[in-house]
């Protein structure tokens, strides 16, 4: 009984022991996670102002959003510590080659928004002459329509080789931003001088390339315009008419109204979501019939100076494209100013995941998504600042945000606006704000594929994660020295400590004899099974009768029968001493 408390002592100490050890690695665990956003606090002098464009292009910017804080600054590499092993990851893919002659020779205004059609075909948004300049808005962010509507066609439409197909959109627009072609062809557009979303359906586009194709044109274009700037009939004899309208002409607001849209992300099933960026930082979904069906997300910005930790995932600073992954229910948001893509689940709009990347820095311009991979675009960084990012294009797997590969026009880029991809990823395009042009890449899927995951085991150990919002252990991909101190030191506290309760309890046995009477047990049990076993009971058996037989005497033969008493001398000694006496 006492040998059964020793023992379930024993393994009550030793449960004990493992779970502090259990609990001493998690909490070795949680000293390495890295935090999926930097919990530094900044103040307004910590800011430095940001612009939609270069110095032509410069807004009196609400108070909200007009500057960008400093607060990722830690995350970046400084110019002083970069070396010739972390140079490896600003390689371009080489797989995804840049077409330097696509498109070269069509001029184009600043080019702001750029999409595919169902046929393969490429459309690209521009301004024309019109310049987003700093006296374009007022302090209440209304434009002056007395400017008039950009006289250009503003919509290209071009082949894969780059040929030129359909140009429209003159007189009609004032300020162009985003462009986004459906897979039913329908062409959603966002003018941040009208805060207005809009549709052209597609037999109306493709009633336009047909007429493009005669030799004269069937109508007036002088006719597309009409001096009266009334909301009512602003689009009345426009061609092609709008077959949808949201919010109300150079009237900015929120509610029913928009200010400055900049995206539209279009459904299966005519569902669309709309990116309300620059004044009102939010996410709208409506239906096919433009009826709002859930709206979610809050300015982000430098107001009242009241923020002074990172941004949640509900807020947004200047949320300036948007990319829907159908197959997996998401839509992503191109978070400008926080430089970061948040997605979130479409028929809800619950936050799903955040990504994020010191490499790629504080600005994200816009998003693209194709077979589980996001295609993005950045910003330039402050030019004051002591670090370098690169501004070029980046591929990221969806699902655990590594960055797979960088890709761009043999150098880096100047001030890219706009990303489109196709549905296999094979065609990526970007279009440039303020150099005015447009890029093609075309991608060798599959040979990305496995140069992105070299590219990333390689690269592991020398590029800081992705941060996301899943538990990240470690940022450098490895095992430090102190927790592989600690992590010695326990298992050899444990391994002490487990020879010393085994001393004790054996000490114990042996001091109470409980060893000797074991093994006494031991043998009896042995003997007892050996025993009780077939072959030993019938030769015990057959051993018995014949002795039996053999000791049985002869009844009739008397002579040979023992006549002595059954007792001897030695049962009784005193009977032997007598004699001896």
């Amino acid at each position: 009984m006492h040998l059964q408390h020793d023992i379930a002592c024993c393994i009550s100490v030793l449960f004990i022991l493992s779970f502090v050890n259990a609990d001493f690695q998690n909490y070795l665990n949680l000293q390495h996670r890295t935090i999926h956003l930097p919990d530094k606090k900044f103040g307004f002098k910590d800011y430095l102002e940001y612009s939609d464009t270069d110095e032509r292009d410069k807004e009196p910017l609400p108070s909200q959003w007009d500057q960008i804080p400093m607060m990722y600054r830690k995350e970046y590499i400084p110019k002083t510590t970069l070396n010739t092993e972390s140079q490896d990851s600003d390689e371009f893919d080489k797989n995804i080659v840049w077409d330097p002659d696509w498109a070269r020779y069509i001029k184009f205004g600043q080019v702001t928004a750029v999409s595919i059609d169902p046929d393969g075909n490429i459309g690209i948004f521009h301004r024309g002459s019109r310049i987003w300049g700093i006296t374009t808005f007022d302090n209440e962010n209304r434009f002056d329509k007395s400017e008039g509507p950009i006289p250009e066609n503003t919509i290209i439409l071009l082949d894969k080789s780059g040929k030129k197909l359909l140009e429209w959109g003159a007189n009609m627009f004032y300020l162009p931003h985003g462009l986004t072609i459906d897979k039913q062809g329908n062409y959603w557009i966002t003018d941040v001088a009208l805060h207005q979303v809009l549709k052209f359906d597609a037999k109306d586009i493709a009633m336009m390339k047909d007429m493009a194709r005669l030799t004269k044109r069937q109508y007036n274009e002088n006719k597309m315009y009409s001096n009266d700037h009334n909301s009512g009939s602003l689009f009345e004899n426009y061609v092609p008419k709008p077959s949808l309208i949201l919010g109300e002409a150079f009237e900015p607001g929120n509610g029913k109204r928009f200010c400055k849209p900049t995206a539209v992300a279009v459904q299966n099933n005519g569902d669309f979501f709309v990116s309300d960026g620059y004044c009102n930082s939010r996410v709208i979904k409506f239906n096919a019939n433009g009826e709002k069906i859930l709206e979610w997300g809050r300015s982000w910005g430098t107001r009242e100076n009241q923020y002074q930790q990172a941004p949640p995932h509900n807020a947004f600073y200047v949320p300036h494209a948007l990319a829907l992954a159908s197959e997996l229910n998401l839509i992503f948001v191109a978070d400008r100013e926080n430089g970061r893509v948040l997605s979130f689940f479409a028929n809800n709009g619950d936050f799903h995941k955040e990504y994020k990347h010191p490499t790629i820095g504080t600005r994200i311009y816009s998003v693209a998504y194709a077979k589980e991979r996001l295609y993005l675009i950045n910003g330039p960084p402050d030019p004051n600042a002591n670090y370098y990012i690169h501004t070029r294009g980046f591929v990221l797997d969806v699902n655990s945000g590594d960055i797979l590969s960088q890709f761009g026009p043999a150098h880096d880029m100047d001030w890219p606006h706009d990303i489109a991809v196709t549905e296999t990823g094979s065609e990526i395009y970007v279009v440039e704000l303020n150099i005015q042009t447009a890029y093609k890449f075309s991608q060798n899927i599959n040979a990305s594929m496995q140069t992105g995951n070299s590219m990333v085991r390689t690269n592991h150990h020398h590029e800081p994660a992705p941060l996301t919002d899943r538990d990240i252990s470690n940022p450098t991909g490895g095992t430090t020295t102190a927790t592989l101190v600690l992590s010695l030191v326990t298992a050899a506290v444990i391994f002490i400590a487990l020879c010393v309760a085994i001393a004790a309890v054996v000490a114990r046995c042996q001091k109470r004899g409980c060893l000797l009477i074991m093994r006494k047990r031991m043998r009896w049990e042995a003997e007892r099974r050996e025993n009780f076993k077939l072959s030993s009971l019938l030769e015990n058996r057959r051993g018995k009768s014949f002795k039996i037989m053999e000791r049985r005497p002869n009844t009739r033969d008397f002579s040979k029968l023992n006549t002595e008493p059954e007792t001897s001398e030695d049962e009784y000694p005193e009977n032997s001493l007598t004699k001896v006496i």
